[in-house]
């Protein structure tokens, strides 16, 4: 039965990367051309498998938004390589997915520009320095004040993460040229995009929830929203 999604609704869907009993051959099949050539590009062969099956899974979660089995549906790419339905009936769905080790989140809604990213909570090297360089001297005052840094660090991460991806741009957009906020505005977090005040009304960013030892955000541009969570 396909799941009906409202406009204002954000559907989040928590899926396990399992690598270690590799996969039934008529995955692949599922795969369109091009995912499979990619997949091939990989040269160690845990990451090819990790990489099948995570695209087999979201084509399997996407298939649900539509009449289209999980083999016949056809993606666009932007020119950043961003995904979306090719099929005209439906490109009014938008969806992200992000993985982190053997976890996999997508994040579904409707018209609106969405991005989502999931880390595993580790230690880094140098954070200070990595800090610096990618968060705005706001965001790196909060840090600094916080008495949990990694995760702190990772909240921040992730929400700058998600925003990137959802404007498209990913790695392109410069991560110091926004703000984004840990005080909570309503139901939902603002971000500042310096420069661009305008802009930054449009969007709104949320800590998402996701299994013990990761963390999680989402970006959507939309004044507001409602998260329902799925795990396949």
């Amino acid at each position: 039965m396909k799941i009906e999604i409202e406009d204002n609704q954000v559907h989040i869907w928590q899926a396990r990367i399992d690598v270690s009993s590799g996969y039934p051959k008529d995955i692949k099949d599922v795969l369109s051309a091009d995912e499979r050539e990619r997949a091939i590009s990989f040269k160690l062969q845990n990451d090819q498998i990790h990489f099948i099956i995570r695209h087999y899974l979201l084509r399997i979660i996407l298939s649900k938004y539509c009449d289209y089995l999980a083999d016949e549906i056809t993606f666009r790419y932007d020119t950043h390589k961003k995904p979306a339905f090719n099929m005209p009936e439906y490109r009014k769905i938008k969806f992200n997915m992000s993985f982190s080790h053997d976890l996999m989140l997508v994040a579904i809604n409707k018209h609106n520009d969405i991005g989502i990213d999931i880390e595993k909570v580790h230690d880094i090297n140098d954070l200070e320095s990595v800090a610096v360089n990618n968060f705005s001297s706001k965001e790196f005052k909060y840090l600094n004040s916080s008495s949990e840094k990694i995760n702190t660090f990772f909240k921040i991460w992730t929400r700058k993460e998600a925003f990137i991806k959802a404007t498209g741009k990913g790695m392109y957009y410069p991560l110091k040229s926004f703000c984004v906020s840990m005080d909570k505005s309503g139901n939902h977090e603002n971000l500042i995009i310096f420069n661009h005040p305008i802009k930054s009304k449009h969007w709104r960013i949320a800590e998402i929830k996701a299994s013990d030892g990761f963390i999680a955000s989402i970006a959507v541009k939309t004044n507001k929203f409602q998260i329902s969570y799925f795990q396949l």
